[in-house]
């Protein structure tokens, strides 16, 4: 029962990962070359499309952490919500989920390939009285190593990365001025051949092989920015074979303050390593 319900466990915060990590990729470098320019708002009262990604780039860039909420519907999981904040260079995790499998929901931690999970109470129930899970990916066999890999290469979570996807999109338009959160922002929105990713930027060529994996061929992206040029909300959309993938990233309080992870005491956790063998 323990060994089962660990799996469970994990499978729930693989997918939480992996879709974290599906929807960014690499660090972001300048999206088109007015931003290696340094491409200023005060150049233009209404800077062209191009030109006002770049910008948003560039201003993203310069930001290691971000508070974010993160709703996420998979194809047969259901509706996942997580809300936290994330560092990226290095990778860094403090956020609660939940999900039709999680009504009493779930506390993440990682930091670099290690992640620890507790579902409080009721976890403690399946692990002899331990309330963490300690999953480290890097030893997890070929899967969970190639997860590792993948979310550390990526800096996935890096905001800077989903702009530069909505630019490798190619006909990305203004769609006009929204409030969002009592905030005024300016809607970008575009169609991403995912399928060109590799072939155009190498840097995105984590998201088109894992996009391949899942069957996606396109994905519709929204962004929505202030007048900081930082994005304050994304959304993405793809088709699979399994259904619809929809997810919704909030960004606020953008700072260079990696989160600070605790590590929880070794009495109280259980290794997942432990119980798969």
């Amino acid at each position: 029962m323990r060994r089962t319900r660990a799996l469970c466990l994990t499978t729930t915060a693989a997918v939480a990962l992996a879709a974290l990590t599906a929807c960014s990729g690499s660090t972001a470098k300048t999206a088109s070359d007015a931003a290696s320019k340094g491409v200023s708002g005060a150049k233009s009262a209404v800077l062209s499309v191009a030109d006002a990604l770049s910008l948003t780039t560039k201003k993203t860039s310069t930001f290691t952490t971000a508070k974010m909420t993160m709703t996420m519907v998979i194809p047969k999981v259901g509706v996942s919500v997580m809300t936290g904040t994330v560092s990226h260079n290095p990778i860094a995790l403090d956020a609660t989920m939940t999900n039709p499998q999680l009504p009493d929901g779930m506390h993440l931690l990682m930091s670099g390939t290690t992640e620890y999970v507790t579902m409080g109470a009721a976890g403690a129930k399946e692990f002899g009285g331990k309330h963490w899970l300690k999953m480290d990916f890097s030893k997890m066999g070929a899967v969970g190593k190639a997860l590792a890999d993948s979310v550390n290469k990526s800096n996935s979570q890096d905001p800077a990365t989903s702009v530069k996807l909505l630019t490798a999109s190619g006909d990305v338009k203004r769609v006009g001025t929204e409030v969002v959160d009592g905030v005024s922002t300016t809607r970008y929105s575009g169609t991403v051949d995912l399928k060109k990713l590799a072939s155009s930027d190498p840097d995105l060529k984590t998201i088109a092989d894992q996009a391949a994996k899942t069957g996606m061929t396109t994905e519709k992206v929204d962004m929505w920015v202030n007048d900081q040029s930082l994005p304050v909300k994304f959304h993405e959309t793809a088709t699979t074979p399994q259904g619809t993938v929809d997810i919704t990233i909030d960004y606020s309080d953008f700072s260079n303050t990696p989160v600070k992870i605790t590590v929880p005491p070794a009495s109280d956790t259980e290794d997942l390593a432990s119980l798969t063998k």
